[in-house]
């Protein structure tokens, strides 16, 4: 008996020695890039470059892709990136599923491999639009920390282009081709077994070669999305529709008729188009030029209009301003919803607002993001980053809660700004730019008339040649209407400077190299910096520059005392990198608006991501041993 006990001590031994090399193997994909290249017959050439960042010895990798969605999946080969060559590989057909594997070896090092394959007949076609819905990611694979996904299409599609990408990764962002023809969006640290799909639709003119069902989806498939969107936390919405009246006269700038147009425009030009010469050639900035709210920068950064990603950063910024000025204390903590971690940010409110000079000491569009997060608070004494997305994200009126709340406040910004320093824009170069618009939409009225006249009284035998010169008029009045849009209007002398300033120091605290030339009382306010920081959307930086400023100095950082260090740890250089988590906000709150307005159907181009979906075509798994 005590021998067998030996024996199975032995064996148990034996087998935990032969597994050590299998747990202690692992990989991850440092980057992921695909392109997608629709045919106009509906099949997709895909281009698929994953990197492997391998810890142990390792010799073959696996893509496993579902049939759902597609007729067909025709593996076309593997390739070393490095040096191209081609690599072997064995192909496995199952009823429902595709797979490639491929075979090399590699010990503690990082490879990448480019697999062609192409997708038959991923494309739906209706009457109304086409559909590509297919996971980019499939369901199982190990974890990402950069993915870069590119679709293409035959041709332009200027009248319906949008993307909706499902995700539960974080938002990341999205690009759209000006010729309407591609899209692009990246997305960073996608935890592993989360899949990344894709929901394109399009104009399906611009698939003739595929077989049309005879049913519209349009409308239908927004409505999916719109609930898709509001599955999850991370489906953060919002809406901004475009104000009729200014998209006519932004699409009216286009337009332009006769010598008199093109005279009064080169005479605007030369008088209000260029920019205002100033004595300013400083290069960075080493202290804010104004101490000043950060809601400020939202309205300083942009020369006119009222933008949503500045003016996000911006209500960022004030909750940190908040919390810096005693109003708030910051804390971080984290929820585990089984084996998924997610942390987030608590504002504990303090007496200080208790105060009658605290409250006076608060300006107008302060105190309205104050009164917004005692509002959205459950408990009247903190209020967390996961509540105030939530609340955000709500639609009680086709609009967001965030979005109306920032389009308000940012007009009261902006407001206040003007009406106590100056207009960042010219004024007289901005009346002169609505006089010239107003007399080019009266051009182009008068042109579409004259054309519908001219179509419906001129015989086309005698007068064809009339009116093909009106037709082939309206493009060149479209293309110098571009060139006014962007041509008339300029900064005013004081918004210039204020402009450059800023931005100076922007380069400052984003460059290392210009930071450690800083005087020693930065480490003493950097907190300071940190607020215009995320206002800049730096903040990132920032705090990067300050932990290689504090290792090469060896200087003792300050500790801030709105900032409450989890777990009653010690304050460290690690504790910079929670802060950054701010910057996550903004994003958020960036993505609400993008995703809404592409939600809405009077909209032609746009998209965003969400936390839904899960119902389009492939998927599946990947793996490497």
């Amino acid at each position: 008996m005590r021998k067998l006990r030996i024996e199975m001590i032995m064996v148990l031994w034996l087998v935990l020695f032969l597994s050590i090399p299998t747990i202690a193997k692992s990989y991850y994909h440092p980057s992921i890039s695909q392109t997608f290249h629709l045919l106009e017959n509906g099949d997709v050439e895909v281009t698929d470059i994953r990197y492997f960042a391998f810890s142990g010895s390792f010799s073959w990798a696996q893509l496993n892709l579902f049939l759902k969605g597609v007729k067909d999946i025709q593996f076309l080969g593997v390739w070393d990136v490095k040096s191209g060559a081609p690599l072997r590989y064995e192909v496995e057909k199952q009823s429902n599923t595709r797979a490639i594997k491929w075979y090399y070896q590699a010990q503690d090092e990082t490879l990448g491999f480019q697999i062609q394959y192409l997708l038959k007949s991923p494309v739906n076609r209706y009457q109304d639009v086409a559909e590509f819905y297919w996971k980019a990611i499939e369901n199982e694979h190990a974890s990402i920390r950069k993915l870069n996904v590119t679709l293409e299409i035959p041709t332009s599609s200027p009248n319906l282009f949008k993307l909706f990408v499902h995700t539960r990764a974080q938002p990341g962002q999205m690009n759209f081709s000006s010729d309407h023809r591609v899209v692009d969006f990246q997305i960073e640290n996608i935890p592993a077994n989360t899949f990344v799909e894709t929901r394109l639709l399009t104009n399906p003119d611009i698939f003739p070669f595929v077989p049309q069902r005879n049913s519209q989806r349009y409308e239908t498939i927004l409505e999916e999305e719109r609930v898709a969107a509001t599955q999850e936390l991370q489906g953060y919405k919002t809406v901004r529709e475009t104000n009729r009246w200014l998209g006519m006269v932004l699409f009216f700038l286009f337009v332009a008729i006769g010598i008199i147009y093109i005279v009064l425009f080169f005479v605007y030009y030369l008088k209000y188009g260029r920019e205002p010469k100033i004595d300013y050639e400083r290069q960075y900035e080493q202290e804010p030029p104004r101490d000043i709210p950060p809601a400020f920068l939202g309205i300083i950064m942009n020369q006119k209009n009222i933008n949503r990603t500045d003016m996000g950063r911006a209500f960022t910024a004030t909750l940190l301003d908040l919390a810096r000025r005693g109003y708030m204390t910051i804390e971080e903590e984290e929820r585990r919803i089984l084996f998924i971690k997610k942390e987030y940010l608590v504002f504990t409110f303090t007496d200080k607002f208790k105060k009658p000079e605290a409250q006076s000491d608060l300006l107008p569009f302060e105190r309205d993001v104050y009164d917004l997060l005692q509002r959205i608070s459950i408990d009247g004494r903190t209020v967390t980053t996961v509540e105030i997305e939530k609340w955000g994200k709500e639609i009680p009126n086709d609009k967001s809660n965030f979005l109306i709340f920032i389009e308000n406040w940012g007009k009261t910004v902006k407001n206040w700004w003007e009406t106590h320093f100056f207009s960042t824009y010219d004024p007289v170069a901005e009346n002169k730019k609505g006089q010239y618009l107003i007399f080019s939409v009266t051009y182009f009225i008068g042109g579409i008339f004259l054309f519908i006249f001219s179509s419906l009284h001129f015989s086309f035998s005698g007068d064809r040649g009339f009116i093909g010169f009106g037709i082939l008029f309206f493009p060149f009045i479209i293309v110098f209407g571009l060139i006014a849009r962007k041509s008339l209007g300029r900064w005013s002398k004081e918004g210039l400077t204020e402009y450059r300033r800023w931005t100076a120091f922007r380069r400052f605290i984003s460059d290392y190299s210009l930071m450690k030339e800083a005087p020693p009382i930065l480490l003493q306010i950097w907190d300071r910096y940190l607020v215009y920081a995320v206002a800049l959307g730096v903040a990132e930086k920032l705090l990067r520059n300050l932990k290689i400023y504090v290792r090469e100095t060896g200087s003792e950082l300050n500790t801030p005392g709105w900032y409450h260090v989890p777990h009653g740890t010690a304050f460290t250089l690690a504790s910079l990198d929670t802060l950054s988590r701010l910057e996550t906000i903004s994003r958020n709150m960036e993505n609400m608006a993008n995703l809404t307005r592409a939600l809405q159907s009077s909209t032609s181009v746009g998209g965003g991501f969400s936390s839904g979906g899960g119902g389009g075509g492939g998927g599946g798994s990947s793996s490497a041993g």
